[in-house]
């Protein structure tokens, strides 16, 4: 994965929408949407640098009625 990754573009969105969904879409709705997919690429940039640590194992969910 990169450091610095390139910021999605309103083209990029553009093209994603033609080409795989099939359908066109407005511009101002391409630039809010890689405006929101950039915030939340930084957002999630740092829980990748923040540290879990060894010591506490994961929790597990268990989809069983009176299980933990």
């Amino acid at each position: 994965m990169k450091s610095n990754p390139e910021p999605i573009t309103a083209e990029t969105i553009e093209s994603i929408a033609v080409q795989i969904l099939a359908m066109a879409v407005a511009k101002s709705d391409a630039a809010a949407a890689a405006a929101l997919l950039n915030a939340l690429a930084a957002d999630m940039e740092a829980f990748r640098k923040m540290s879990v640590g060894d010591e506490e194992p994961a929790t597990t969910y268990a989809a069983v009625e009176g299980a933990p």
